[in-house]
């Protein structure tokens, strides 16, 4: 999956479908080969506002941003325009609006501000 900042394009990410998770922490691609219904149960996956991220596959600049906070919480900007493309939170450990009460994956992408390609 290609993920491009929405303002100016750039090139944010690049990686296989299997780093991308779903609100529970499973990979998205695993859930739908599965056959998993997540959107039956999780209000997350049916506003569909976030895209997370698998935190030990961050490409270098997400990577370098989140070490300069020394692994606590902030936001990701463009590398290039500076946009709020999405945020990390090594900290408190957000939970999931479902009655499940899983806690969501740590690195997203607000999917407002970035496009998405496969």
């Amino acid at each position: 999956m290609i993920v491009k900042c929405k303002k100016c394009a750039s090139q944010l990410l690049d990686t296989e479908d299997r780093y991308i998770l779903s609100a529970h922490s499973a990979s998205a691609s695993t859930a739908a080969t599965s056959g998993e219904d997540e959107a039956a149960f999780c209000p997350t996956k049916v506003e569909n506002a976030e895209v997370f991220i698998h935190e030990d596959h961050l490409p270098d600049w997400m990577q370098a941003e989140i070490e300069q906070s020394q692994w606590t919480k902030g936001k990701l900007k463009c590398f290039k325009c500076g946009l709020k493309v999405g945020s990390f939170d090594f900290v408190s450990g957000t939970r999931c609006k479902c009655e499940l009460n899983s806690v969501l994956p740590s690195v997203h992408f607000i999917r407002s501000k970035v496009d998405l390609r496969k």
